[in-house]
Formats: C-alpha cells, sequence, structure tokens
C-alpha cells in the first residue's frame, strides 16, 4: 500500500510538472489552465466594476495596440485578451489568468513612452502565459496539505502535546512562507521581467527601454521599505542586473523585428 501511495504521488507530481516559455523552467502546477480562466474572467469583471474604466481616448487605443501586438507574440489562442485603463492615479497593473490585464493611469508617466508601455505589458502577459497564478495556489495547496499531513502523524504517532505542536506548526508555516512562497513570488516577478522584454523585443519595441522603466519607478518613489527578503518583489537593481542578462538575447530578437511598430520612443505619456 505504501509503495502503491509513493507511485500516485510522484505520477501526480511528474504529469503537474510543466514548462515556462523563454525560460523554460519546471513548474509545479496542479490547476487546469481551464479552471484558472474561468476564475481570471469572473474576477476581472468583479474588479473593474468597482472601478472607472477609460474606454475611449488616445491613451486607451495606444494600450490596446500594445496589448494586441505583444499578446499576439505570447500566441496562447485560448486566452480572452483583454486589455482595460483604470482611471486611477496608481502606479501599477496587474494581469489575471486567462489574459485580462489592466493599467492604472497613474503609471503612464513612468512609463513614459510606447516601449516602456510594451515592457510592463509584456511583463504583464508573461504572468498569464507563464501560468505564475496557478503555480503560486499549487504551491500553497502543497504547504498547507502537508502541515496537515504533519499534524496527524505528530497526534498519532509521536508523545507531543498539542500545545507544542501548534509552536511547531507555527514555526514551519513561517518558515515555509519566508523560504518558498515569497522567494518563488520574487521568482515570478524577475521571470515575467524577462519573458516581457523577450515578447517585446519580438513585438518591435526596443528591449533597452525596460531597465530605463526600473529607473523610472525608483526615481519616482515606487520602491519599498520592506527588506528584501520578505517582500515579493526584487529590488529594481536586481530586476535590472537580471535584464542585463537576457539583454544580449533581447536584442538579437529586437534586430529580426524592428521595424514593426514604428517610432515607439517619442514621449507620449505626461503628468
Amino acid at each position: 500500500m505504501r509503495g502503491l501511495m509513493v507511485l500516485l504521488v510522484g505520477t501526480l507530481v511528474l504529469s503537474a510538472c510543466q514548462r515556462v516559455p523563454v525560460t523554460n523552467r519546471r513548474q509545479f502546477n496542479l490547476i487546469p489552465d481551464g479552471i484558472m480562466r474561468g476564475v481570471g474572467k469572473s474576477s476581472y469583471t468583479s474588479m473593474l466594476s468597482e472601478t472607472k474604466v477609460k474606454r475611449k481616448g488616445t491613451e486607451t487605443a495606444i494600450l490596446n495596440r500594445v496589448g494586441r501586438r505583444i499578446s499576439k507574440v505570447a500566441d496562447q489562442p485560448k486566452y480572452d485578451w483583454t486589455f482595460s485603463l483604470i482611471n486611477e492615479d496608481v502606479v501599477n497593473a496587474w494581469a489575471l489568468p486567462g489574459g485580462y490585464i489592466a493599467f492604472y493611469q497613474g503609471i503612464l508617466p513612468v512609463l513614459q513612452n510606447e516601449a516602456g508601455m510594451a515592457f510592463v505589458m509584456g511583463h504583464e502577459v508573461a504572468h498569464a502565459t507563464a501560468r505564475h497564478g496557478s503555480e503560486r495556489l499549487s504551491q500553497q495547496a502543497a504547504m498547507v496539505g502537508g502541515l496537515a499531513g504533519l499534524e496527524i502523524y505528530m497526534a498519532n504517532a509521536t508523545k507531543i502535546k498539542p500545545q507544542q505542536r501548534v509552536v511547531i506548526l507555527g514555526a514551519l508555516g513561517v518558515a515555509s512562507q519566508v523560504g518558498v512562497i515569497l522567494p518563488f513570488s520574487r521568482k515570478h516577478e524577475s521571470e515575467a521581467d524577462i519573458i516581457g522584454m523577450m515578447y517585446m523585443a519580438e513585438a518591435g519595441y526596443p528591449p533597452q527601454e525596460s531597465p530605463k522603466v526600473w529607473d523610472r519607478m525608483a526615481a519616482g518613489g515606487g520602491g519599498s521599505d520592506v527588506p528584501v527578503f520578505l517582500s515579493t518583489h526584487p529590488s529594481h537593481n536586481q530586476r535590472k542586473k537580471t535584464l542585463t542578462k537576457w539583454m544580449p538575447m533581447a536584442k538579437k530578437k529586437y534586430a529580426r523585428h524592428k521595424a514593426a511598430p514604428g517610432d515607439t520612443l517619442a514621449t507620449i505619456f505626461t503628468k
């Protein structure tokens, strides 16, 4: 029976291992993409219902144009690519599973131009195509299941008192959060930067603009006082180092596609 259980668990783990686009990293993903797409669609509708979305205007048109170009490169025909501009002075953008993406008005001056927007768009599209959301949920499900199994074992096979078990499980929960969940979140952010830069280059946008976005983000106070090891995002300098490492490959990709969008460095977004 024990051997059968090991075999079943091993089969589940192997079937849940997938490859991330561009970086080719193996990821553990238990949740089917179809389910996550449905969750993304319903969540997107709910979240936008509580905001004011700009349906028309030059900036909205540019956002949709950039989104179409980047998502075409991403090549996920089952995704319902949707791009919205939220009329709030917030320096942020986000993506939900299935290709549902939103930018806030406040991030546009930081992006400064269409190429800057293409990098952040590529980053958000990458979160969707790399299925980072379902990977995080899979990690958390595995962590909760592991702690529950340990509690059952300690309660039935050891003499550890209930109060002591609570302390042990609490310490392990914190250690798992800091040692596994948060680092994977930072890895997801760095990975989305890499994939996003490759997407923008293939879509015809100069990848050299990507580290400049982080320079402008840092200059605009988009940093954080939270220690890096407890942060879900890498530092700006770390992100720039990662982009610099992958820049030669991105430049080669851009050289084959740079004629596509035309002048993407003209400043179009102002405060």
